[in-house]
């Protein structure tokens, strides 16, 4: 027998090891090889395969990269580097490395697959889908890579082609839990939260340590209005993936909906996630000030024009844009310099448009990781560094953890503290905030704006205000347009006492979830447990044709939820007539509502405690002369409070700037 058959043998011997899931003695087996063939590249690539998959990739990478030096035309041998590549996080490199494997065999559907799972991260989602194409092209019973593919089809907005994509990836792999879970993410985004919820728990028991399908299960308990069954599962998702600050990131957000935590409890687990961030991050935060002077300087010509660079993954038809886009366009360009960062995988649409018209510069950030963000926000020069986005989706609070900017604040799209000692300012009011009252609560020194925290802008197409409905109907109806996350069980109690105490009324929901068939039926009887028959609720999903405002033709009153308040949904409800009845906390969530009622002159809508709140309730329903003069002149009582001025809004919050700006270490 000569030496080479000899070698293939031992080496085939070793991959069959390595086959059976046998990788210490694998691991062996190549060893002596290497040792007594270095030269042969199957043994030395298999070797670094080996070990990257048992915890030792820096070394494993060395002997894949030595193998495709001792075989440069090996097509295998460079996919499995791109593979070790991905594994350390250097996507450049491995997206070098896949396209040398492609070029070597551009038929391999592995290598296309691979290829689209480094280009989806770095923010190439075009390129990625591409390969992905191409993928399952040459390999259409791949359910793997169909499952794959529907991630980045997902991120391009392109539901529909994945959808089809995640059936196809459960129909050819039906025990592959990756393919449930994607279809899963699937149905949720189309609302199907059901089917999207059984997909999940399908998901969990092929793969019982599967974290994203946890915290994708969790997200649908959330959005179905069981955040604190949803708490457990974020819990475990966490668990799995500690050093994931995404992870806990979602989770932060849904605490806001459990009614049992208090805003103590809450504010500490936003400092453990923040401790464990900045224990990860290399940058020390910067010491801040913990009082901010109420009075500025007045604003010389000769003083520093500040750069202001805004952070958020939705500059584009969303909530927080209602508040932002009038910000951006009343900036004075003389003393305020902006610069948006877009954390977004698409291009947005036509409100992005018009927001990017009003910057001075746009960024898009998508894809890039911390560092390479922070050294962006640096080389912009940029002063002050305005999260919009807190613990939501799309974030990037572990990028200002680095210290990106000399001042940093967090604004507008979230209620409650980051927890992150690098984050300076929050940004809020006398009202939300008073003095004393919840400082404790934030890690962040409160920065507050006179005459409010909040601008609103409403849609140029809001349809106009219509008559007091229960003039025609004979009955008062009330409504709430909040999200179910924050539909509590208490909140259910609360109202279902209100319409028992106003004979005749009706309530009126609409949320996206409540177009799943389930989630309704699950409101329903949490209704019908309070003792209110199902035929007394209308709930309605979202509104796709039309103006969703029109809904409100249909409210008299509007109900503001507890203790996570609504913000876009009141301010859309005054908009349209709607006064909202709401009950004043102890913390920012809960006292949303409160700045708003106040800043628009109706504190008799605002409640103390639930009791108040219900008899508010039922003496506001038998004003329908009230409510009807109330509502005829809300437009207009909107645009004297200043609630609308986003000029003078704006130089307010200049003003705060500024005065962060000189306080600043």
């Amino acid at each position: 027998m000569s030496d080479a058959i000899q070698i293939e043998r031992l080496f085939d011997a070793a991959a069959g090891l390595y086959e059976q899931g046998n990788l210490a003695e694998a691991e062996q087996r190549c060893h002596n090889l290497c040792s007594a063939h270095p030269t042969y590249a199957p043994a030395v690539g298999l070797m670094g395969v080996i070990l990257c998959q048992t915890g030792r990739a820096e070394i494993g990478v060395q002997f894949i990269e030595k193998a495709t030096d001792l075989a440069p035309d090996e097509a295998a041998f460079y996919n499995n580097l791109g593979t070790a590549y991905t594994g350390l996080k250097r996507f450049d490199d491995a997206l070098g490395a896949f396209a040398r494997a492609i070029e070597l065999a551009p038929e391999n559907p592995q290598a296309h697959n691979n290829i689209g799972a480094v280009l989806r991260p770095m923010g190439m989602l075009s390129e990625a889908a591409g390969h992905y194409a191409k993928a399952v092209e040459l390999n259409p019973d791949g359910g793997e890579i169909w499952a794959n593919y529907v991630n980045v089809l997902m991120d391009l907005d392109r539901v529909d082609e994945a959808d089809e994509a995640a059936r196809k990836a459960v129909q050819l792999r039906p025990d592959y839990a990756a393919g449930h879970n994607n279809l899963g993410t699937v149905l949720q985004r189309r609302g199907q939260y059901t089917d999207a919820e059984a997909h999940y728990r399908r998901a969990l028991e092929l793969r019982p340590d599967y974290a994203d399908a946890y915290a994708n299960l969790a997200e649908t308990l959330k959005d179905t209005g069981r955040a604190a069954e949803a708490i457990g599962f974020y819990d475990q998702a966490v668990a799995l993936l500690p050093n994931e600050a995404e992870m806990g990131s979602n989770r932060l957000l849904a605490l806001s909906g459990v009614e049992t935590l208090t805003a103590a409890e809450i504010t500490a687990q936003h400092a453990a996630w923040g401790d464990a961030v900045s224990a990860a991050t290399p940058a020390a935060p910067v010491a801040v000030p913990a009082t901010v002077p109420a009075t500025v300087p007045a604003i010389g010509r000769t003083e520093k024009r500040l750069r202001v660079g805004y952070v958020s993954p939705d500059f584009r038809r969303h909530s927080v844009a209602y508040f932002l886009e009038p910000i951006l366009n009343h900036h004075d360009p003389e003393t305020v310099e902006t610069f948006c960062y877009a954390n977004m995988p698409t291009a947005g649409d036509m409100v992005t448009e018009r927001m990017r018209a009003h910057a001075d510069h746009w960024r898009n950030v998508f894809g890039k990781s911390d560092a390479q963000f922070a050294d962006m926000v640096r080389a912009d020069g940029i002063d002050i560094l305005v999260d919009l986005a807190g613990h939501t989706r799309g974030n990037r609070l572990t990028a200002f953890a680095l210290r990106a900017a000399p001042v940093q604040m967090s604004y507008l799209g979230y209620p409650a503290t980051t927890g992150l000692e690098a984050m300076d300012f929050r940004l809020t009011d006398a009202w939300a905030d008073p003095p004393g009252m919840t400082e404790a609560y934030h890690c962040e020194a409160l920065l507050r704006i006179d005459g409010g925290f909040l601008s609103y802008q409403p849609d140029d197409d809001a349809p106009d205000v219509a008559a007091l409905p229960a003039e025609t109907n004979g009955h008062v109806t009330f409504g709430s347009f909040n999200n179910l996350a924050k539909v509590t069980p208490a909140v259910i109690a609360t109202w279902a006492a209100i319409l028992n105490a106003v004979p005749g009324s009706r309530l009126l929901l609409k949320a996206k979830a409540l177009g799943d068939a389930g989630t309704a039926d699950l409101i329903s009887a949490a209704f019908a447990a309070e003792g209110i028959d199902p035929a007394r609720l209308d709930c309605l999903a979202w509104i796709i044709d039309g103006s969703p405002l029109s809904a409100y033709h249909r409210v008299d009153v509007g109900l503001d939820s507890f203790p996570y308040n609504g913000t876009t949904t009141t301010c859309e409800a005054l908009w349209m007539g709607v006064p909202s009845l709401t009950l004043a906390g102890d913390w920012h969530a809960a006292r949303v509502g409160f700045s708003l009622m106040s800043r628009v002159g109706l504190d008799d809508w605002i409640a103390p405690d639930r009791d108040a709140y219900v008899a508010l309730a039922t003496q506001k329903a038998a004003d329908l002369d009230g409510l009807a003069g109330l509502r005829s002149g809300m437009r207009g009582r909107l645009t004297e409070s200043g609630l609308m001025d986003g000029e003078g809004f704006a130089r307010n919050l200049e003003a705060a700037y500024r005065r962060a700006w000189h306080k600043r270490p």
